[in-house]
């Protein structure tokens, strides 16, 4: 196994803690992943008939030097995973035909869960006179993009460029052309006529324009977020069978609170359904996710499948299906919302020392593993009255030895002068379990659901 991996990364072997990943510095799973995909013959074999217009076995054989039985193996592989995209793979040449939209959806998943170099990928035209050409026209016209749009339009530019040059072209309805036509995206995608490669008619050109006009769309980002908020909330008032509201109310059910009053959580959650909303009907593929590795690992989450069961009960009546990618997309902004809630957290503790040296470095400990989560209140043994008295206090912690504080009414924990790791440890599992208590949360729908240390 050790010998499949890149030069800096080794699996360690211990008699007592077993085996284990070292990752090199700032080495990254994604990048470990990434060297795997890219070596798998798999895939190799899968990027030639994505970015070619028909390949032979004598091709794949060849290029990728393994036999013609693998080939064959592999493309009857490749073949499935296609058919699941609503793609057909044709024989002897193997290219791709169908819905162009589709296929095109395809390859751009296919780059993304892939993670290449941009800089490598894009050849067609120069990226950076792109970005920059890009942002001018965004200036002029006012409008502003989403965190990493330019890579993601600069990928389906390229991809668009590509597909034209084999002579393949999307097509939309007359409905559609008329609809959005005229935008203000469309004349932003008009503006990057140079990028585009060349139709050979008008009509088509217009298509493969209004094609990249949809993306800039799914990505522009409202200039005012207060106005949009407003906007959004007004939106969920509109009707009481509003699938939207009935969506956040039940997950508001089920977390525990009102998931709906985080404002960054329904602003990007309102971006996100706009997004998926644009794919479903127009047939195009704007998520481009970065986060298809990460779905086999979620699935059987019980959050993420909430959401999912959710999401089925309440969207069937806008004929929306999310697929798993997006689920976990909206996955991400919930755990964002419940970590939150988590960060703001304060649970009001009495910290009971035998002397000031021991209370000062005490709290300085507490402050540094667990930051403001705990507002510590300082005692002295002659003031625990106040234990009964003032009933707000969530937690006890102390350097008693003997038996002089007897209470059963808040839970209490014992630590040394100097507190071990493990007496930490235990601090920060009543926190974790004060939270998910609090809210009738399952500890598994918590981010990163099997913390078993402090570290």
């Amino acid at each position: 196994m050790e010998a499949s991996f890149p030069s800096d990364w080794k699996i360690e072997k211990n008699e007592t803690y077993g085996v284990r990943l070292v990752k090199p510095k700032n080495g990254t799973l994604e990048e470990l992943w990434f060297y795997f995909k890219n070596e798998n013959m798999y895939f190799q074999t899968l990027k030639l008939i994505l970015i070619n217009n028909g390949v032979t076995v004598k091709d794949i054989t060849h290029k990728i030097h393994i036999s013609r039985s693998t080939a064959y193996r592999q493309l009857e592989k490749i073949e499935e995973v296609i058919k699941t995209s609503g793609v057909e793979l044709s024989n002897s040449p193997f290219k791709l035909i169908g819905d162009e939209k589709k296929i095109r959806r395809l390859i751009i998943q296919y780059v993304e869960y892939m993670s290449g170099e941009i800089n490598e990928f894009i050849t067609s035209f120069d990226i950076k006179e792109f970005q920059s050409t890009l942002l001018a026209i965004l200036k002029e016209h006012q409008t502003t993009l989403h965190i990493g749009a330019i890579k993601k339009l600069a990928i389906i530019l390229h991809i668009s460029n590509m597909r034209i040059s084999h002579n393949c072209f999307v097509n939309f309805p007359k409905n559609i052309i008329d609809e959005y036509g005229h935008t203000k995206v469309f004349e932003i995608a008009k503006r990057l006529f140079k990028f585009m490669a060349k139709c050979p008619s008008r009509e088509k050109q217009i298509q493969e324009i209004l094609f990249f006009s949809f993306y800039i769309m799914s990505e522009e980002m409202p200039l005012n977020r207060t106005q949009e908020l407003r906007y959004i909330r007004s939106r969920l008032q509109l009707k009481s069978g509003n699938p939207l509201k009935i969506f956040l109310q039940s997950l508001s059910e089920h977390i525990g609170f009102d998931i709906s009053q985080d404002e960054n959580f329904l602003y990007k959650f309102a971006q996100s359904l706009r997004g998926i909303s644009y794919d479903f009907h127009l047939e195009t593929d704007t998520r481009l996710n970065i986060i298809l590795d990460f779905v086999p690992y979620f699935k059987s989450n019980p959050l993420f499948v909430l959401i999912k069961q959710i999401a089925e009960e309440c969207f069937n009546q806008i004929t929306i299906v999310l697929e798993d990618v997006e689920v976990l997309e909206i996955f991400m902004l919930v755990q964002s919302v419940i970590l939150r809630k988590k960060n703001q957290l304060r649970i009001e503790t009495a910290l009971v020392c035998r002397s000031y040296v021991e209370e000062d470095f005490i709290c300085e400990i507490l402050k540094y593993h667990f930051g403001d989560m705990l507002n510590i209140f300082v005692m002295d043994f002659s003031d625990l009255d106040l234990l009964f008295r003032k009933n707000g206090f969530d937690l006890i912690i102390t350097t008693d030895l003997g038996q002089l504080i007897n209470i059963e009414h808040i839970p209490m924990y014992k630590v040394s002068s100097m507190p071990t790791l493990y007496e930490l440890k235990e601090i920060k599992e009543f926190t974790n379990t004060f939270f998910t208590d609090r809210y009738g949360l399952l500890p598994s729908m918590i981010y990163p659901y099997t913390e078993k240390s402090l570290h």
